[in-house]
């Protein structure tokens, strides 16, 4: 392994595992010569929306903006619930993915003035991954910076295990709720003015998949099959003529900019 100029951040990450520091050394150490100019480290769940935990050189409104519609599209977030996929995730890997596509790259990362990312993805306890982004502006991640990051990734995740293990059970990295069917940190709220068309049980059910439900757990929350969640599924995406969850969210996101 290429140790670079990474001796004393190693150092310091080592130290700091099991204190409010570990995230921040443990980013430091990741960043240590790898050239980057945004950070953003973000918790994904399987079964609720995901948490900023921290960033740097990147701006609050983007957060809010993040959290309140953009992880939808969000290609990380989504594999993780898919395929809870850990390690060194370059955001060219979902070069095939709509997600990429559409509002994340045109919108969120625009936006961000955000090019190229990639993400260090850790187990943070549960169905819940530490993803540690590295941002840039201008140009896109080398493969060879990649390869270091690989190279290096059984050493974060070392240090993260360990972190947690010194950290005890009780620790919560946030505030979220955790637990079988806890309810997300923000639940979309649906105007009355939207989709008249559905009944109030539609409705909530369309409530929790814009709160980022997994459709087993909608099932557990609503008290019925998940048979039943799909077949109410199918009739909902009937009366507002689409096929997929992705334009429910786009109607949803395109009526709250237009109010």
């Amino acid at each position: 392994m290429r140790m670079g100029n990474i001796w004393a951040p190693l150092a310091r990450a080592i130290a700091a595992t099991g204190t409010d520091k570990h995230v921040d050394c443990l980013i430091d150490l990741i960043g240590a010569d790898i050239d980057h100019d945004l950070v953003t480290v973000t918790r994904y769940s399987t079964t609720r929306t995901p948490e900023f935990v921290k960033h740097r050189r990147f701006s609050d409104e983007m957060v809010q903006r993040y959290l309140a519609s953009y992880y939808v599209f969000d290609p990380f977030y989504a594999s993780w619930r898919r395929e809870r996929r850990l390690g060194i995730m370059p955001l060219k890997r979902f070069a095939d993915d709509e997600a990429k596509r559409g509002q994340y790259i045109a919108g969120f990362l625009t936006q961000s003035e955000i090019c190229d990312e990639v993400g260090i993805m850790l187990a943070d306890g549960g169905d819940w991954c530490l993803g540690i982004f590295l941002d840039r502006s201008t140009s896109a991640f080398k493969e060879s910076e990649i390869a270091l990051l690989d190279e290096r990734l059984p050493v974060f995740e070392a240090l993260h295990a360990l972190d947690i293990k010194a950290r005890g059970r009780a620790f919560l990295r946030t505030s979220a709720p955790t637990g079988p069917g806890a309810s997300p940190r923000q639940e979309p709220t649906i105007p009355t003015s939207l989709w008249p068309e559905l009944s109030l049980r539609e409705r909530e059910l369309v409530q929790l998949i814009l709160a980022g439900h997994p459709t087993a757990n909608i099932a557990e929350r609503l008290g019925i099959t998940v048979g039943t969640v799909k077949n109410h599924r199918r009739r909902i995406y009937e009366k507002l003529d689409i096929t997929t969850e992705r334009e429910l969210f786009l109607q949803f996101f395109q009526h709250r900019a237009d109010r």
